[in-house]
């Protein structure tokens, strides 16, 4: 069965996931809270939230909207915005990342609330 046929069989989340929310619990290293293992195990599962992903909002982005799932990892990997936007863009800098980072866990809650 595919994986987004089995996460629609899972009872929908009480309190609804909000992008602000996932943004705290990546940079949580602490997986046993329910709700942050969710986030985690949904970050890791990219095809799952990035095909939501709306044409305009891609088209604004860029280049920065196909590599959405590289911005989480190194954001969970510690990396600073900055850099992070620089790797993104030669002229990129903290704002691309953040920019880049917040539709993607916009994505991920959405995801988590689908």
């Amino acid at each position: 069965m595919h994986p987004s046929r089995l996460l629609a069989q899972l009872p929908r989340p009480a309190r609804p996931y909000t992008s602000e929310e996932v943004r705290l619990r990546l940079q949580l290293d602490d997986t046993r809270d329910p709700r942050t293992a969710a986030v985690h195990a949904t970050a890791t599962r990219s095809s799952l939230w990035s095909t939501l992903l709306p044409d305009k909002v891609a088209f604004d982005l860029g280049r920065s909207a196909g590599r959405l799932p590289t911005v989480v990892y190194w954001y969970r990997q510690g990396i600073p915005p900055h850099e992070i936007g620089r790797r993104l863009s030669g002229f990129g800098g903290a704002w691309d990342a953040d920019r880049a980072f917040s539709v993607a866990a916009e994505l991920i809650a959405r995801a988590l609330n689908d």
